[in-house]
């Protein structure tokens, strides 16, 4: 049942995505780091995850967080991996064409601050729709740190069904603000 229901918001979520003018990731994610730029807890942190933007997701990598030690993302096999990258010149396109940390880079433990998470879709109790792989839920299953996720304001959805194995998330931040979810 709540598998039917997940199939059925994917397809309404990447509708909506597939609507939006490209131009809309570079906003929304200037928007997004706008909040985040002003959010205290944010700006006093000193390590944070992001994550490359797939074309239908807010940019949040430009411009690239200054001061802070970042850490990103690598698929191995059916995992993620954590490394920490420099900055741009660090990635390069991997597996399902998503940058990511070039092999040479330096593994990193599975913590930071925060780290920003990629959805389809999320609602404001920290409910995460994925795109259906389980890469980021079995990530966030041992990832230490405060889970941010990441969306436009479109694909805030009013209820996200989870399951046992769904990671929820700690606060969502649009381009009109960053919710707390109450976890």
């Amino acid at each position: 049942m709540i598998a039917e229901q997940k199939q059925s918001l994917r397809g309404r979520a990447r509708g909506l995505l597939a609507e939006m003018p490209p131009v809309r990731s570079r906003l929304a994610g200037v928007s997004i780091l706008g909040h985040m730029a002003l959010w205290l807890e944010w700006h006093r942190a000193q390590t944070v995850c992001l994550f490359s933007p797939l074309a239908d997701e807010p940019d949040i990598l430009n411009p690239w967080p200054d001061g802070k030690k970042v850490l990103m993302p690598r698929v191995a096999e059916k995992e993620l991996r954590i490394h920490a990258v420099a900055g741009p010149s660090d990635l390069a396109p991997g597996k399902f064409g998503i940058l990511q940390p070039l092999p040479s880079t330096p593994s990193a433990p599975e913590a930071a601050d925060f780290i920003l998470v990629p959805g389809l879709a999320f609602d404001a109790k920290g409910g995460r729709l994925g795109r259906g792989g389980g890469f980021y839920d079995r990530l966030l299953a041992r990832f230490e740190g405060v889970r941010v996720g990441i969306c436009f304001n479109e694909t805030l959805f009013e209820d996200i069904p989870r399951e046992a194995h769904d990671a929820v998330m700690d606060f969502v931040a649009t381009p009109d603000g960053i919710i707390s979810c109450g976890t």
